[in-house]
This record gives structure tokens, C-alpha cells and sequence, in this order.
């Protein structure tokens, strides 16, 4: 199968070695309850809502989404996005490395700034409804870097990367002192999580069962199932079901394969099955989504 299907969308490109920053437009599929699935990155994500209401899930914690909300993603965490199907729900989001602000020695600014957030002594806000005077200024900031780099006119990536210090500054005086590390259980389950997801998808195009991943990964059937789910807000079954639908949506807009080889190639070996769970997420037949070019 072509390694481009295989991709999820927190591997779109984040920017390059030359400017490690990108910002990403996105308007959701409303056929989907989940608009982001869940999953994480090595970089910084700060996400603007543009329309529609939803829900934000990160790690173990959940907040409400509406037009302006503003969430901070440090990296390596765990996150997603809900919406009600029919929802309009759309975002962009500003995504870099934190490397990219870093300074080029380690002076008082890159230890006291960068390295403290780095080993999470020092806790950004997560969630921002834009209300007190300093969080308009960061969404007003957000709003400026979008423009620009949609503009990409003389010197931009330097306007970005200035704006994104301000940014980082209001953060920063505004946030917590950790004072303690993370619980270790805290730490292992997130780990888990990602490792379960990880092997799904490199697995996805073949059978999964509940006995394969239980033995897989050390736990009983019961114990796996709640866990996944406390932790993704998705069962097992709904979010294999999910990505093989996302990846057979994508194969059939671009390849012009059999959907009945399309079927097989994302796991499901019983084309009856296969259909009705497309109807389930897309609200439409296989067929009918290709013709229509979604």
C-alpha cells in the first residue's frame, strides 16, 4: 500500500529544518463525530477555533470548543477533537518546535524560559477562552501570524517568529510552577496509549482482535477496553473502525481502485461490513462518496 495513505494528520508537515513552523486550515468533515482522532507530535500545537462548537481532549482532561477558543498542546501529549456530526467545526492551528525559539547558547532566557516548560516545571495555560485583556492580545497575536504566513511577504517568517516570543512571554508569566514531576502511573499510561495506537496503525490493514491486543499488551479484554477508552474517549473498535474509514475515504478519493480491493487493503475482509460501517461515519455509500468527490 502506498505509505501516503498510511499517513495520519499530525504527520502533515510542520514546517523544515530552515523554519520549523506551519499553519494548517482546516475545515472538519461533519460526517465524522471525531474530527481530530487522537494522537500527538513532537511539536508545539496552538489551535484556534474559527467555527462551530466541539469538545478538546487532552490526555485525561476535556475542554468545551467554541469560535475564538485557543488551546495550547505541549509536545508529546495526547489530544483530540469531538464535534456532533453535523456540526460545523473548524480550526487552524500554529505548529512548531519549540527548537525554533530556542536560544542558541544556554543562557539564563533558554533555561529559565524554555528548558522549565521543556521538563514541564513550568505549566502553560491549556485552555484559553478569550476573556481577561492578555489572552485577546494572544489571540490577537494568533490572528496576525495566520496572515502573515498566508501572505509570506518580505521578512515574514521573522514577524512570526517575533510574535511568537510575545506569545511565549504571556504564557509564561501566566502559568504555573509545577513544583512536583508527574506521577510515574500518569507518565506509563500515556506511553501505553500511544504504543496501543501505534500498533493499530501498522496493523491496521490486517484482523485485530480484542485477544490479539490483550496479549499484546499485558491486559485483560475488560481492562484494555476501559483503559483505551478513558484515555481516547473512543472504544478499540470504534477507533480501528475509525482510521480504516479514514484511510479507505482517502483511497477512494484518490486512487481509482476497486472498492472492493480498497475494502481488503484497510482491513475489511467482508465488503457487507465494510459498507455499513462506511454508512455509519460518512452517511453514505462508498460508491455515492466517490461520485460525489468528497
Amino acid at each position: 500500500m502506498n505509505e501516503k495513505y498510511k499517513l495520519l494528520r499530525e504527520q502533515l508537515p510542520h514546517g523544515n529544518a530552515m523554519f520549523p513552523l506551519m499553519v494548517h486550515e482546516i475545515k472538519s468533515d461533519c460526517s465524522f463525530k471525531e474530527r481530530v482522532s487522537c494522537h500527538w507530535h513532537d511539536e508545539v500545537e496552538i489551535l484556534i477555533v474559527t467555527k462551530g462548537l466541539g469538545e478538546f481532549h487532552i490526555d485525561n482532561r476535556s475542554y468545551p470548543l467554541r469560535k475564538d477558543s485557543i488551546v495550547i498542546i505541549p509536545s508529546n501529549h495526547l489530544h483530540s477533537i469531538t464535534s456532533e456530526i453535523g456540526m460545523p467545526f473548524n480550526f487552524f492551528a500554529v505548529v512548531f518546535h519549540q527548537t525554533f525559539l530556542n536560544s542558541f547558547v544556554n543562557d539564563v532566557i533558554q533555561q529559565k524560559y524554555f528548558n522549565s516548560v521543556t521538563r514541564e516545571e513550568t505549566v502553560f495555560p491549556e485552555f484559553i477562552s478569550p476573556e481577561l485583556e492578555w489572552e485577546q492580545k494572544i489571540l490577537s497575536l494568533l490572528l496576525e501570524i495566520q496572515e502573515i504566513f498566508n501572505k509570506k511577504e518580505t521578512a515574514f517568517e521573522l514577524d512570526i517568529k517575533t510574535k511568537l516570543y510575545a506569545i511565549w512571554h504571556l504564557l509564561y508569566v501566566h502559568s504555573e510552577e509545577k513544583g512536583t514531576p508527574s506521577p510515574k502511573h500518569a507518565d506509563y499510561k500515556m506511553e501505553l496509549t500511544k504504543s496501543i495506537i501505534k500498533y493499530i496503525k501498522e496493523h491496521y490493514d490486517s484482523c485485530i482482535s480484542l485477544e490479539e491486543l490483550s496479549k499484546k499488551f499485558n491486559m485483560s479484554e475488560g481492562h484494555l477496553c476501559r483503559f483505551f477508552k478513558s484515555m481516547t474517549k473512543m472504544s478499540i473498535v470504534e477507533y480501528i473502525n475509525y482510521y480504516r474509514i479514514s484511510v479507505s475515504a482517502e483511497l477512494l478519493r484518490e486512487t481509482g481502485r476497486d472498492i472492493g480491493e480498497i475494502a481488503r487493503m484497510t482491513g475489511f475482509n467482508n465488503i457487507s461490513y465494510y459498507n455499513k460501517i462506511f454508512r455509519k461515519y460518512m452517511h453514505m455509500t462508498p460508491s455515492k462518496f466517490r461520485k460525489c468527490g468528497a
